[in-house]
């Protein structure tokens, strides 16, 4: 048993060293912690790197362009070549039949061909698109940081409000244990009746049955708090408490609609790239210039041997060119004209699109500074109405213990006290909620990294 009783000291003393030990972590330092350690985060970032590397991959285009060849060709049934003989008759003043030749068996080649365009304007504007892509995938990336605040944002004020709520449950209980004694005192002393006991025995069983409730919802807030930071699920997590005296400030609310959201920049962008890319469709129509050249070597011979050992039909002949080549579209079975028909098409769709996401945002904007105006008067209210709630149970427990007041008006004052705790901090909590939005809607998200 001293065993035991020591071991069981010990485990304690280590328990109360790691608890020391633990930091609290404040909504600035979890948002920053999201921001490192989320998975769909990292995702974004790979998004962006996918976008530089096809923004590269454009731009090389507009480098030379150099490639090595060779290839090794076996003729079964050689070409043959017929001439007329016209210039040799001429030159020997005589008639000369036609001129038969024949192919030779085996031919090898090698060399470098070399390209560069001079003047390609689709080349030009796909460069453009790439450029625009890069873009969307960062505005991406910030918006994905955005969502991942409010999110954040929203699990670290549950389970803050739910802390809140553990604090004043455990404060009641210990006003109802207190109650409990001196009832029992008084039941003892026949002061009060039996059913006075287990009224405040039922009072104080519910409160720590809503304890419990309470603790295993705060420990699932932190589950996922800990999965959206992305942190070992055993990791120990203290958020900081709860200013119950928040003080209600609007100035910075009250800005009006931001103009540069993300959910706006990206579909100005996606426009910007459909009309990119009707641009370059269009520009399929415009011939495009190219710098080429090519230098080979050629070999004949009818012997396969003969590339072994020196013999006189064992030569290479080189051909080296340098040169512009032309290329002007004429005529591509209508293509470009269907898909720049298409593109318009698109384009026209995604003004809609952006017409209708401003008057929606424009829309939640009003909701949500009537919600927050409207949460404002109830956590008020709440406030007030638990500090008043909580003062006349306290003033019907000093008349209880001098015997002035029942025990049913003690029980009653005390249930207004918890409906006046819950409906504050479910107001407060809205409270809450309806500023988050006010922020990301007025484009202020940052205010909570500060």
């Amino acid at each position: 048993m001293k065993i035991r009783s020591i071991l069981f000291i010990v485990s304690l003393a280590v328990s109360e060293v790691c608890l020391a030990q633990v930091d609290t972590l404040s909504l600035k330092q979890c948002i920053a912690l999201g921001i490192e350690n989320n998975l769909s985060i990292h995702q974004k970032q790979e998004d962006i790197r996918i976008a530089r590397i096809g923004q590269s991959e454009n731009r090389l285009k507009l480098i030379p362009r150099i490639q090595g060849f060779a290839n090794f060709n076996y003729h079964i049934n050689p070409a043959t070549t017929v001439s007329d003989g016209t210039n040799i008759s001429k030159l020997l003043d005589k008639d000369i039949p036609y001129m038969i030749g024949r192919g030779l068996d085996y031919q090898s080649s090698a060399g470098f061909q070399l390209s560069m365009p001079l003047y390609n304007q689709t080349l030009y504007t796909s460069i453009q698109v790439a450029d625009k892509m890069k873009e969307i995938s960062e505005a991406s990336y910030e918006k994905a940081k955005e969502d991942l605040t409010v999110e954040i944002s929203k699990l670290y004020y549950l389970a803050q409000t739910t802390t809140k709520q553990i604090e004043l449950i455990s404060s009641n209980i210990g006003r109802m244990e207190s109650l409990k004694s001196i009832t029992t005192a008084f039941y003892e002393n026949d002061m009060a009746l039996q059913i006075d006991v287990q009224r405040v025995e039922i009072n104080l069983e519910n409160l720590r049955t809503a304890l419990t409730n309470a603790e295993a919802m705060y420990e699932q807030q932190l589950n996922l708090l800990r999965y959206t930071l992305n942190i070992a699920p055993d990791t120990p997590v203290v958020l900081s408490s709860l200013d119950a005296d928040i003080h209600f400030e609007s100035e910075h609310l009250l800005r009006g609609l931001s103009s540069d959201l993300y959910e706006l920049r990206l579909l100005d962008m996606e426009a910007e790239i459909l009309q990119k890319q009707k641009k370059m469709t269009n520009q399929g129509y415009i011939p495009s210039l190219s710098l080429v050249g090519a230098t080979s070597w050629t070999a004949f011979t009818d012997k396969f041997s003969h590339y072994f050992h020196t013999h006189t039909t064992n030569k290479w002949y080189n051909h080296t060119y340098l040169g512009l080549q032309l290329n002007v579209p004429i005529f591509d079975g209508l293509e470009k004209r269907n898909k720049s028909q298409k593109l318009a098409v698109q384009y026209s769709k995604l003004q809609t699109a952006i017409t209708d996401t401003k008057k929606e945002l424009q829309t939640q904007y009003k909701n949500s500074l009537n919600d927050w105006y409207n949460n404002v008067r109830n956590a008020e209210r709440q406030q007030d109405n638990y500090r008043l709630a909580e003062n006349v149970y306290l003033v019907t427990s000093d008349q209880y213990k001098e015997g002035v007041a029942s025990m049913s008006d003690l029980l009653q004052d005390e249930m207004r006290m918890t409906e006046a705790q819950n409906g504050y901090i479910s107001a407060l909590y809205k409270y809450m909620i309806s500023e988050l939005s006010l922020l990301k809607l007025t484009g202020q998200l940052n205010l909570l990294t500060e």
